[in-house]
C-alpha cells in the first residue's frame, strides 16, 4: 500500500505554502480578495486558488504580486524569512488610516530611526 500525501517539499506542498504566505502578505495589507483580482487583472477564483495551493502561481503574476503585497518574491518563494511581527503589526494597524495619516505617522518613524538613543544621565556620584 502507497502513501497517496505528497511528500514535504513536493511541488503541491510548496504551492500551498506560497499560497500561505500570499494570503498572508494580502491579509497584512488589508487587501481583499477582489481588490487582489482587480489590481492583477485575473478573477477572484484564481485569488482563491493561489492561496489554497491548488493553482500555480505564473512568473508574471509572482511579480505584480510581490509588487502589489510590498514583500520581495523571494518571500513569496519562501527564499527569505518572514517579516518581524512588528512590522506585520505594523501594517495592520495603519493600514486603515488616511493618506495624510500615513504621512505622519512616516514623518515619526523617520525621526525615531534617526534620532538615535536617548542620552543616558550622568551618573556621577
Amino acid at each position: 500500500m502507497t502513501d497517496q500525501t505528497p511528500a514535504a517539499g513536493s511541488k503541491a506542498e510548496q504551492q500551498r505554502e506560497m499560497g500561505a504566505r500570499l494570503r498572508e502578505a494580502r491579509e497584512t495589507l488589508g487587501i481583499t480578495q477582489e481588490d487582489a483580482a482587480v489590481a492583477l487583472g485575473i478573477p477572484r477564483t484564481s485569488i482563491t486558488a493561489l492561496e489554497k495551493g491548488s493553482r500555480a502561481v505564473a512568473a508574471t503574476e509572482l511579480t505584480k504580486m510581490a509588487t502589489l503585497y510590498r514583500r520581495p518574491v523571494a518571500w513569496l518563494l519562501g527564499d527569505e524569512d518572514p517579516a518581524p511581527v512588528a512590522t506585520t503589526a505594523l501594517f495592520r494597524a495603519t493600514a486603515s488610516l488616511s493618506d495624510a495619516d500615513k504621512e505622519q505617522v512616516l514623518r515619526f518613524a523617520q525621526f525615531l530611526a534617526t534620532a538615535g538613543a536617548p542620552p543616558q544621565p550622568d551618573r556621577k556620584q
